[in-house]
């Protein structure tokens, strides 16, 4: 049955062209998330304004983000186990409507006190952003894309911060003032709610634009072990054993082997991500003492080179080693940590050719394990348990995280040279080491249907 399907497949393919339905959803969920992101790379780009303004101190500075990121952990499960329940678009609905209106709030705040609520309640109401919109591209991708699927998702937080902080900072340079930057890209994220509410459907067989060929590459994975059959395609039903899948047991899941060293690298990963977004651009103006401007300009090479890292990796990931995960999430971080060593040690005086292979080198090693790393919860299990499996892994993930921009906040010393912050990249290449320490325990082996209570 499995071969009669995939020739049955081809043949499809071939006559109905390249398009699929699925590439306008994982557009949409690319443009959503990244003006969604704008607020994290907007904030810390515009910060040097922000931490005048409102009297702000490191310490305060540190303590903001960890509370957004403490709060934005645990949002991610309570997001995933809604989403396997009641269906992604709504979670995803209700994230927008809440990021408007935190990212308006934030035009307004006078007071270091507001400084932190704020950055609490975003963490709590926006932490339900990610996981809606990796589930559904989890379910809407064959396993044969998944990774390039998911990396189109990273590339909104790795491509986001290459022009998000020029934009930031010319428009707060334009207005003379950071807080119009805040309402004019509030503004800007109608525009991704509209196209969700229109366009973004939970499953493929519920969009009547969607062929019965697509249909059959979204469910390959339930037609290969027999969980859906030829007649559900053709009738654009849910088999009750795909359909009750969301209620495997989370134990189910934490026990198979390998699950808790992939939520370590999530949390490994999130924590190198957190350091560099939250830290780099107040560290490239004041230890390399560039303008708004420019600090905008430089501080953007690092998530460019990301975007390529994460590309490739991905393709690789899919094409290469036709589905295993762990070789390009090791390669993540052995190419990290080096480049991340060099960072710490580079004197103010550095060359900027220097200064720019070694922010490139970081941002493309750095990026390249979110693809696959993103791709292996539906591998293993199902897209019907994805959000409630990488709700688990991004809450510990985030709360991780958090405590990355906090300790290196602390890490952060003043000379009479001027800030330093050689210690505070040195902690970001430890965690990068513990990351490939566990990468070496990913386990690739799917998990059969039995196996998952179907």
């Amino acid at each position: 049955m499995g071969e009669m399907n995939g020739v049955r497949m081809q043949k499809e393919d071939q006559n109905g062209g390249w398009w699929r339905y699925r590439y306008l959803i994982a557009a949409i969920l690319f443009i959503a998330y990244s003006i969604q992101y704008l607020d994290r790379i907007k904030t810390t780009a515009l910060i040097p304004l922000i931490k005048s303004s409102i009297n702000l101190n490191y310490a305060d500075i540190g303590n903001g983000i960890f509370l957004m990121m403490v709060f934005y952990g645990p949002a991610q499960f309570v997001s995933g186990m809604l989403c396997d329940r009641y269906g992604p678009k709504k979670v995803l609905l209700f994230s927008l409507v809440s990021w408007i209106a935190m990212t308006v709030w934030m035009a307004y705040m006078q007071t270091s006190v507001e400084w932190y609520a704020r950055s609490a309640i975003f963490g709590l109401t926006v932490g339900t952003e990610f996981v809606p919109s990796a589930r559904l591209l989890a379910r809407w991708f064959p396993p044969k894309q998944r990774a390039q699927a998911q990396s189109t998702l990273s590339w909104a937080w790795i491509l986001t911060p290459a022009w998000a902080a020029i934009v930031a900072t010319q428009l707060a340079t334009f207005f003379g003032d950071w807080r119009p930057v805040f309402l004019v890209v509030a503004a800007v994220a109608v525009l991704p709610l509209v196209l969700i509410i229109i366009f973004i459907k939970d499953r493929p067989e519920e969009c009547k634009s969607v062929s019965e060929c697509e249909l059959r590459e979204s469910y390959a994975d339930e037609l290969a072990e027999g969980t859906m059959i030829t007649k559900n395609i053709e009738e654009r039903t849910l088999s009750d054993a795909v359909r009750n899948r969301y209620k495997i047991p989370m134990w189910t899941i934490l026990t198979y082997p390998g699950f808790i060293a992939v939520t370590l690298i999530d949390v490994t990963m999130q924590m190198t991500f957190w350091g560099v977004i939250a830290w780099s651009p107040t560290y490239l103006k004041e230890v390399f003492k560039f303008s708004l401007v420019n600090m905008g300009y430089w501080a953007s090479v690092y998530f460019a080179a990301g975007v390529l890292g994460s590309f490739v990796s991905s393709w690789v990931s899919d094409n290469i080693f036709h589905g295993k995960r762990r070789p390009m999430i090791a390669m993540c971080f052995l190419g990290t940590i080096p480049c991340i060593l060099i960072l710490s040690q580079l004197p103010p005086g550095v060359s900027q050719f220097t200064l720019l292979a070694v922010l490139a080198g970081a941002g493309f090693f750095a990026n390249m394990g979110w693809g696959p790393f993103l791709a292996w919860p539906a591998d293993v299990f199902s897209a019907e348990v994805y959000g409630k499996a990488m709700g688990f892994m991004q809450m510990f993930g985030y709360i991780g995280g958090a405590f990355c921009p906090l300790i290196m906040s602390r890490l952060i010393r003043t000379t009479p040279a001027g800030a330093d912050y050689t210690y505070s990249w040195i902690f970001v290449a430890c965690c990068a080491f513990a990351g490939l320490l566990c990468a070496f325990m990913v386990r690739d082996k799917k998990v059969s249907a039995p196996q998952l209570g179907s």
